[in-house]
């Protein structure tokens, strides 16, 4: 791995100009994807920033990346810590390097070069930490209290499914919202009739996978007597699946998940659609 061609080919990336930022980290900090042998990006999820030149305050979410050798894993060079104010150098990822119809948060792209100073103290991103902080709820007759969870976009919560604990997540009405009416809408549509939604989930998993849950048999798994194991049938496994998470947008696009009863190896069972196109697709994962 030539260290300087990689670190010229990364930084073509991002403008010339350096700039000064206050930011404010989020809760995703440290983590790193390879870039070649020995060479890795961190990066670190920023809230919102200041630019110390103009003195604009920019309330959207975006993050920092830099480059790190595999020496650096401890701390990756910069040593960053979640929900905190740091003025930094760094330098703006070129518009143009932003994939084509992206979020905005890849606009608000910069490579760290430098920490200035750690715990800076700044009223305006202070205010933003604490709207962050805040503990916003949904509150349903039928359905439940969830709980917003800002880094994933949705609203998450558990909810009584047919006498089992489901854990449930609603994405929120828009971007960084703090609302998820529309998702909450479409999950009662499925959830005011449930016994017969879960018998169609259980159904289109069972009929797709039921054949692939034998060939996961058949490669030697036997009892503790050495005998083979009873064929699964579409009936028994529809019966075997338990119900662990269900998920759901603002357009009524699920994904609901199982877990299978150690059928394929202790993975997860994934039947996805929508609440008014049908059931497309179940698969497993994990």
């Amino acid at each position: 791995m030539n260290y300087e061609k990689e670190k010229s080919k990364y930084e073509k990336r991002y403008e010339e100009q350096m700039r000064e930022l206050l930011v404010l980290t989020g809760e995703y900090v440290g983590g790193a994807g390879s870039v070649a042998k020995g060479l890795w990006s961190p990066s670190a999820d920023i809230l919102g920033y200041v630019d110390l030149e103009t003195g604009e305050t920019v309330e959207s979410e975006g993050y920092l990346s830099w480059l790190a050798r595999e020496e650096d894993k401890d701390g990756w060079i910069y040593h960053l810590k979640d929900l905190t104010i740091y003025h930094i150098k760094c330098r703006k990822i070129k518009p143009e390097k932003v994939m084509k119809n992206a979020q905005p948060r890849f606009f608000n792209h910069f490579m760290l070069t430098e920490v200035v100073e750690r715990g800076v103290e700044n009223p305006a991103l202070s205010k933003l930490l604490e709207k962050y902080k805040e503990v916003v709820v949904i509150e349903d007759g039928d359905c439940g209290t969830f709980t917003l969870e800002r880094h994933f976009n949705w609203f998450a919560g558990t909810v009584d499914w047919l006498g089992e604990d489901c854990h449930v997540t609603l994405e929120c009405d828009e971007e960084n919202g703090t609302t998820a009416d529309r998702a909450l809408a479409q999950f009662k549509n499925i959830y005011a009739n449930l016994k017969e939604w879960d018998q169609k989930f259980r159904a289109f998993a069972s009929e797709k996978l039921t054949e692939l849950a034998n060939d996961w048999q058949d490669e030697g798994y036997d009892d503790e007597d050495g005998e083979a194991l009873a064929a699964i049938t579409e009936e028994s496994f529809a019966g075997r699946i338990a119900i662990s998470e269900f998920s759901i947008d603002a357009e009524g696009d699920y994904e609901v998940y199982y877990d299978d009863d150690d059928m394929f190896g202790d993975h997860v069972i994934i039947v996805s659609g929508s609440v008014d196109g049908g059931m497309e697709d179940a698969h497993i994962a994990g």
